[in-house]
């Protein structure tokens, strides 16, 4: 049994591919498994991993139709032996310390290890990372004040103890589009008893994206999925985890607050009659986005101020007629 598995989902990935594997068969840490999991890729992304698989044996592919990158991470879960897991985006790469350096800091007590990266953005690179600490279980408030977890939720950069994922039958969540990473990272944080927090900046982010996932909005249906799994997943870890720093609290219902706003947007974003409309406002709590949403503009200072006072006719009306209901992004 390999000590870590590292899971890359593959989704039409020739260009960047071959770097971010290289990478990985360059760690100076060697007891690894790779599982390659190519989501029916319709480039030449099959034929690469075909190809190292070839020349090393500790790499394995699995071939799906395409799914999205949660059901391809679930496939590497499905199928991973390593007593650690990893994951790695295809268009990303790691330095060959990077395991390495997140297993020196694993005992046998903890069972999250959570390091930063080095983000690139036409390949200029910027650190990103925090202060080392262990979290111990009482003590959760700190990530979300000093680490920034409610922000840096991508499941890379991170080490996950396996029998915790397996005990608690842990899976990303494939029906949602946007925050399945939180609620996979916040779920497993509400099973872990010791989280070490390193400073080390080993993963390499490709931050360059021709269309990112966090501006697509999707069906309204699809985003009430996905503000009800975060939403179910940070009440958890308040309630669970007794979460009472101000600070901390603040971090987690904003981030709340973010999958409101994508809700209004989807609502207006998507065609649906006025009574429907206002309905939908009239039975939904808006509590965290009125009072965690970091407004920039007056149009939208506006609109909250409408929430508040629950003028929730006028809203529709003012989304519609003033701003334009095209005009849907807030």
């Amino acid at each position: 049994m390999s000590s870590v598995t590292i899971i890359v989902p593959v989704y039409n990935a020739e260009k960047t591919l071959n770097k971010c594997i290289d990478s990985i068969i360059q760690q100076t840490f060697t007891d690894w498994e790779l599982l390659l999991i190519n989501d029916g890729s319709e480039d030449k992304s099959e034929a690469i991993c075909n190809e190292y698989s070839r020349i090393d044996f500790r790499i394995r592919i699995f071939n799906k139709k395409n799914g999205g990158v949660s059901s391809a991470r679930n496939v590497g879960l499905d199928h991973a032996k390593g007593k650690w897991v990893t994951f790695v985006d295809s268009d990303d790469w790691i330095k060959p310390d990077y395991i390495n350096n997140l297993l020196a800091h694993t005992d046998e007590d903890t069972d999250l290890v959570i390091s930063y990266a080095e983000v690139f953005n036409d390949e200029v690179g910027r650190i990103e990372s925090y202060p080392s600490r262990k979290i111990i279980n009482g003590e959760i408030d700190e990530i979300f004040i000093e680490n920034d977890m409610h922000w840096h939720t991508s499941p890379w950069s991170k080490l996950y103890r396996r029998s915790v994922i397996d005990k608690y039958k842990l899976r990303f969540c494939e029906g949602m589009h946007i925050g399945e990473d939180a609620v996979f990272l916040y779920s497993f944080i509400l099973k872990s008893h010791v989280i070490f927090i390193s400073s080390d900046t080993d993963y390499c982010y490709n931050a360059y994206s021709e269309g990112s996932l966090t501006k697509r909005i999707n069906s309204l249906q699809e985003e009430i999925l996905s503000y009800n799994e975060i939403y179910n997943v940070v009440d958890k870890l308040i309630n669970f985890k007794g979460i009472k720093d101000a600070n901390a609290l603040y971090n987690l219902y904003w981030l709340v607050a973010s999958y409101q706003r994508r809700l209004l947007n989807a609502l207006y974003y998507n065609k649906s009659v006025r009574s429907v409309r206002v309905m939908f406002i009239k039975s939904n709590s808006w509590y965290a986005y009125i009072n965690y949403t970091k407004a920039e503009s007056l149009k939208e200072r506006f609109l909250i101020y409408l929430l508040r006072h629950k003028l929730f006719s006028l809203y529709d009306f003012v989304r519609v007629v003033a701003v334009g209901i095209h005009n849907h992004s807030l």
